[in-house]
């Protein structure tokens, strides 16, 4: 099992019942280092201190279980509306939003959520059409900002 996975595994149910979702976990090196990013979701939106109370119980946590080797920062963050939605909960809150779906064969739509089936996402296109695409063809899904 992969380092995220063990992760949202490991901490997904705790960070629930201190009151936020976890949306996803990023694990990046650049030049400055390694950043572990949790993104934290709750639908009153997330605040300072809610990133400071999830980070606080992290840091304890991820010292005591040592599951990241080496040194690391440890950031918690809202969720921006660039970032690439994931999961079907974040389907199912964005669901009235238009979404710009690329597939992994370099197809590119935009469509409403109409229903989020086990394998599959159907989508409104044109609002006359319903397009259904295997979730492993999709390589990502984002809000598209309409202004």
């Amino acid at each position: 099992m992969d380092l995220i996975t063990t992760l949202k595994k490991t901490f997904e149910e705790d960070i629930e019942n201190l009151g936020y979702e976890l949306v996803d976990i990023e694990f990046k090196t650049t030049h400055e280092g390694k950043t572990l990013t949790f993104f934290i979701y709750n639908e009153d939106g997330i605040t300072i201190d809610d990133c400071e109370k999830v980070s606080t119980y992290l840091d304890e946590k991820l010292d005591e279980l040592d599951l990241v080797k080496g040194h690391y920062y440890l950031e918690v963050s809202s969720q921006d509306l660039s970032r690439p939605l994931k999961t079907d909960r974040d389907l199912e809150r964005n669901a009235g939003e238009p979404l710009k779906v690329i597939l992994k064969n370099g197809q590119v739509f935009i469509g409403f959520i109409e229903e989020i089936k086990e394998n599959s996402l159907v989508f409104d296109v044109n609002d006359k059409e319903s397009l259904e695409v295997e979730k492993e063809d999709i390589k990502q899904i984002k809000i598209e900002i309409v202004f």
